[in-house]
């Protein structure tokens, strides 16, 4: 995709000429009076990212070979032009002249400048920062020998796993939520209980015989990964939160273990002993161990099938989740045949195991009082924005919301089912599947899709992050398969008892409801 990217504003550049208001060719600077026209780039010297004005007239940040934006500048008009005035002041200009977006620093002689680390920046005539657009990434190898202290930082390539040295603490590898998945000493055996407090290792050194070490405030060794000889010359630390020593051949030889296994298990995948699932923040675990299936929170026992000789979990193919022994007899199922195509899923507090079509056929909950707030939310008035898939959940009914709405839901559609009435629906939305529903609903243009009032749309349609449908905070309920009607008993029946389950219906549209009504 970069190599594309360049090679198309290379290009476009050279065929728009080389005049001087405009920017030269896979630079990395725009200077005060030069501007770049749709579709033209500017370069970061080492050529992995790419400051694109975008055809929708927005800027976007593009790193690697990927497909989407780092970063945006946000809304932007078809047509815009990037320019850097005299004074310094960054500037996208609509094509009547409209200003689009702006760094604010006119005054400042500044000049618009793409880093190596993904930064973004305006600097003024001395070379100070006077803008920034935050996007610096920090490295992902330490090339040795070197030496990681509490000044640097290494970060996987997408940003969730940091190693670093924390004031205190020592040398850890930090997950998405910034638990500790890993630090010098902790793969091996645990410490007697007598045994002395581990000393703090303030710095980790790659050296130039290859050795990965911890070295305390004294310089002594307190960890070290016995590498030397192997030819170790760089660490890396991975997508998956995996740091792996690497020669100069590119093969391992030293890994920390991924901290967190994938969170997926697809038709026909097996979990052996020795292997397991993860949700995203690695908190909520499933492995096979001692014979049984089971759940962790945080490394503690959640949920077990209980010891039944089990050697590995196999997902058949008809959607049955079974666990066998060792001559392939299941010895425990979740009765789930005849759903060919179902997956297992871990989200972060629940383990679910979902139908072709969405629905819930087997699910293990992480108990609510095991689940700190930063994971879900006790109070749904704290959502004050949308918010990513990960702070969703599906509920038993196979509807997604935030995870603060999701007991709720469940207690209101056994009630209903309990009184004959079967409910079912969509909840949350991502912000892409609420513009293409505005696109739908409002019409194709920028203007219909986040200016026009909700009310002038066929059916009503909240604009790009207002609908509480993105907050994971509405439902827009079925029953029978059919949207509800206001002449419905299902829709009766949500009169009746929404109210006791914290939802409110939208005047004029009888199937949606949500926590406030809007």
């Amino acid at each position: 995709m970069r190599r594309l990217l360049v090679g198309v504003v290379a290009a476009v550049v050279l065929l728009a000429g080389a005049g001087p208001a405009l920017a030269g060719p896979g630079e990395d600077v725009l200077r005060p009076g030069e501007h770049l026209e749709p579709g033209q780039a500017l370069l970061a010297p080492g050529g992995v990212h790419s400051l694109v004005v975008q055809p929708d007239g927005a800027l976007g940040l593009y790193a690697g070979d990927g497909t989407a934006p780092r970063w945006s500048s946000g809304r932007g008009v078809a047509g815009s032009a990037l320019t850097t005035g005299a004074t310094g002041d960054v500037r996208l200009v609509a094509p009547d002249g409209t200003l689009v977006w702006s760094t604010a620093t006119g005054g400042s002689g500044g000049t618009l400048r793409v880093r190596d680390d993904g930064e973004v920046v305006v600097t003024d005539p001395a070379g100070a920062v006077v803008w920034s657009a935050g996007t610096a990434q920090a490295p992902s190898t330490l090339d040795g020998p070197a030496r990681l202290t509490a000044d640097a930082v290494l970060s996987s390539p997408d940003g969730r796993y940091t190693l670093l040295v924390v004031p205190g603490a020592g040398v850890q590898l930090q997950g998405p939520d910034g638990s500790v998945r890993w630090a010098p000493g902790t793969e091996a055996a645990p410490a007697r209980p007598d045994a002395p407090a581990p000393t703090t290792a303030v710095a980790l050194e790659l050296r130039a015989d290859g050795n990965l070490v911890a070295v305390d405030e004294d310089g002594d060794r307190v960890w070290r990964s016995r590498t030397a000889g192997l030819g170790a010359r760089s660490l890396a630390v991975g997508d998956d939160g995996t740091l792996v020593l690497r020669d100069d051949a590119g093969d391992a030889v030293w890994s920390s273990g991924a901290p967190v296994g994938p969170s997926t298990l697809d038709p026909g995948g097996e979990l052996a002993p020795g292997a397991s699932l993860g949700s995203p923040s690695g908190h909520l675990g499933l492995v096979v161990r001692d014979g049984a299936l089971v759940a962790t929170w945080d490394g503690e026992d959640v949920w077990t099938s209980g010891d039944v000789g089990g050697a590995l979990v196999r997902l058949q193919p008809d959607g049955n989740l079974v666990l066998v022994d060792r001559d392939g007899t299941p010895v425990w199922g979740t009765a789930t045949a005849g759903h060919d195509g179902a997956r297992l899923v871990l989200e972060e507090a629940a383990v679910l195991l979902v139908g072709p079509q969405g629905g819930v056929l087997w699910q293990v909950a992480v108990p609510a009082d095991r689940v700190p707030a930063g994971v879900r939310p006790a109070d749904c008035a704290r959502v004050d924005g949308p918010v990513p898939e990960a702070d969703t959940v599906r509920t038993r009914s196979g509807i997604r919301v935030h995870a603060c709405l999701a007991e709720a839901v469940d207690a209101l559609v056994e009630a209903a089912r309990a009184d004959g009435v079967v409910l079912g629906g969509g909840g949350w939305r991502s912000p892409d599947q609420q513009v293409a529903l505005r696109r739908a609903h409002c019409g194709p243009s920028d203007h219909d899709v986040y200016d026009k009032p909700a009310s002038q749309c066929s059916p009503s349609t909240a604009r790009p992050g207002a609908s509480r449908h993105e907050r994971g905070l509405a439902i827009d309920f079925t029953s029978g398969g059919r949207t509800l009607g206001a002449g419905s008993a299902a829709y009766a029946w949500l009169v009746e008892h929404a109210e006791a389950y914290g939802l409110e219906n939208l005047p004029g549209e009888p199937w949606h409801w949500s926590v406030d009504g809007s």
